[in-house]
């Protein structure tokens, strides 16, 4: 006898008996197996049985028929095994082959779902007293820690207590995608570490969301193709999955009898899975402990690397008695550590170098890079030379060492406080604005070589010469002020717009008030505080 048994969705475990040469799967009223479901056609698909191989067809279903993942073509019958998951809706389910069992022999399958109260009470019927103090005893210690190690070995020394048959209990746990033996104790001299277990029982209780009992494992057909079985000196076994409500399988709890004569019976599986359904709660408590314990040591990381990054950035100028000019960056990262960077600091020559930088990506991997250029612009942005001099000597310094392959744009200046020249550079990096004293707005033409980070492709920068009067404010920026988007039709904050807000600024105002009032404008303007980019500025005002 074949039957359908429920992996996933509605009636986890339930079984549906394959009687004929043909049962039709579908939201039909008179369908074979009658499913629900908006993703359920009429008649959905249907199994055939063709000398006595079974066959699986789509019968041309709005929403498709999937078997081990692939949707199968429409009237197109195709094998299925006791191998394979077949996905109706939101229906997960597998084939199996059932011995025929006679009807004066006691089921040894009981179904998860079918563990009740009652069930529980007739577990208990015998030395009552007993069980349910060590129940509760359990249930107590599984509640006082959300520790897993020590919650596992006061349940396996529990469990042991509790059934006197076993000679061995473990619980076995998904590691990924790997079953491990996650605790185990074993009663008296017996090695627990020379003692392996059996996947093929494992499997099949997380398969089928059931406990299994077996009385005497060495004639149980259902495990004959087992060779770990086979080499074991095991006699009697309960095997209990332990799946969440919204089905995910964490493992089971196994408890083993090696001795002869002595076998496990039907209520202890009762008490068993009972117990188990306590336990999977509390790993589910456990495991989002541990998750909430990681996120906590990550955001604290996060925040050490933003404070560390920060703190890379200049807060002054260093070596420059600075009384004829301003300058001022700020960065606002997207995240906790940001992948935008500004730096400025006086060459040998008494002139000021200054960059702005964007590198490409977010979070660690650009907030690392980041670091990288930084370090690197200090080595080379000293020594002598041009602007289109350092981006060149920066490139194939980054390329020759970029295994993540992520690139930077980058814009360079040179400061004379003098004389008010600035000579810049940029590596695919936006021009910069220039606000005159006066309150007037200008595009800077500054034409842009190619981002930064690799050799393929024409390497070369134009200059371009301007001079600041009194007065006058050169502004840079990063692409998160320009690509901001905004709520309803997504258009781009843009150029004008910035050009706008450094014609509204009052140019004897602070700097730092003028990087503000580009943040608040980028918030208004997409509708939200939580910035979509980093957004960063770097400001030169000869005063």
């Amino acid at each position: 006898m074949a039957i359908l048994i429920t992996l996933q969705g509605p009636d986890v475990g339930r079984k549906f008996p394959l009687t004929g040469d043909c049962t039709v799967l579908g939201r039909q009223y008179d369908a074979t197996i009658c499913l629900t479901g908006k993703a359920i056609s009429r008649q959905h698909a249907q199994i055939l049985l063709r000398d006595s191989q079974f066959l699986l067809e789509d019968l041309d279903s709005s929403n498709g028929t999937f078997l081990n993942g692939i949707r199968l073509k429409p009237r197109a019958p195709v094998p299925i095994s006791d191998h394979d998951s077949l996905q109706i809706g939101s229906y997960v389910f597998a084939l199996r082959q059932t011995p025929d069992t006679p009807a004066s022999v006691e089921p040894t399958m009981v179904v998860r779902e079918k563990v009740s109260a009652s069930s529980f009470r007739q577990a208990l019927a015998q030395d009552p007293a007993l069980k349910l103090q060590v129940v509760v005893e359990i249930a107590q210690n599984l509640g006082r820690t959300l520790e897993l190690d020590p919650v596992l070995d006061k349940l396996l020394e529990q469990l042991l207590r509790l059934f006197p048959l076993a000679d061995r209990a473990l619980v076995i746990l998904y590691e990924g995608d790997k079953l491990v033996v996650r605790a185990q104790k074993c009663r008296g001299m017996m090695d627990e570490t020379a003692i392996p277990f059996s996947r093929t029982i494992v499997r099949r209780a997380l398969d089928e969301g059931a406990g299994l009992l077996s009385d005497d494992v060495q004639t149980d057909q259902r495990f004959q193709s087992s060779d770990t079985l086979s080499g074991l000196d095991l006699h009697s076994l309960l095997c209990v999955p332990l799946i969440t409500p919204e089905g995910r399988k964490l493992g089971v709890v196994q408890i083993d009898c090696f001795r002869r004569g002595l076998g496990f019976r039907s209520e202890d599986l009762h008490l068993l899975a009972a117990i188990c359904l306590q336990v999977t709660v509390v790993l589910e408590n456990v495991e989002m402990h541990a998750q909430s314990l990681r996120e906590e040591r990550l955001h604290q990381e996060l925040a050490l690397a933003r404070e560390i990054q920060q703190s890379y950035l200049p807060q002054g100028l260093e070596g420059i008695l600075a009384t004829d000019f301003e300058i001022f960056g700020r960065v606002f990262p997207a995240r906790q550590v940001a992948g935008d960077l500004y730096d400025y600091f006086p060459t040998r020559d008494g002139r000021l170098a200054f960059f702005i930088g964007d590198v490409s990506g977010k979070g660690m991997p650009a907030a690392l890079f980041m670091v990288a250029v930084r370090t690197l612009l200090r080595h080379l942005g000293k020594e002598p030379g041009s602007p289109a001099q350092m981006l060149t000597k920066l490139n194939a310094a980054l390329a020759d060492d970029n295994p993540a392959c992520l690139f930077v744009t980058l814009a360079h200046g040179l400061y004379e406080p003098r004389t008010g020249e600035v000579t810049l550079a940029s590596a695919g990096h936006p021009p910069p604005l220039l606000r005159r004293a006066g309150g007037r707005v200008e595009a800077v033409n500054l034409k842009s070589g190619r981002l930064l980070g690799y050799t393929e492709g024409e390497l070369a920068f134009p200059e371009l010469r301007l001079k600041l009067d009194p007065g006058d404010l050169l502004v840079f920026v990063t692409d998160g002020i320009l690509e901001a988007r905004g709520p309803v039709d997504k258009s781009l904050y843009g150029r004008e717009r910035l050009f706008d807000l450094a014609a509204d600024f009052d140019g004897k105002r602070k700097l730092s008030e003028f990087a503000e009032k580009a943040k608040i404008a980028v918030e208004l303007y997409a509708g939200t505080k939580e910035l979509q980019d980093d957004v960063t500025l770097l400001m030169l005002r000869r005063t």
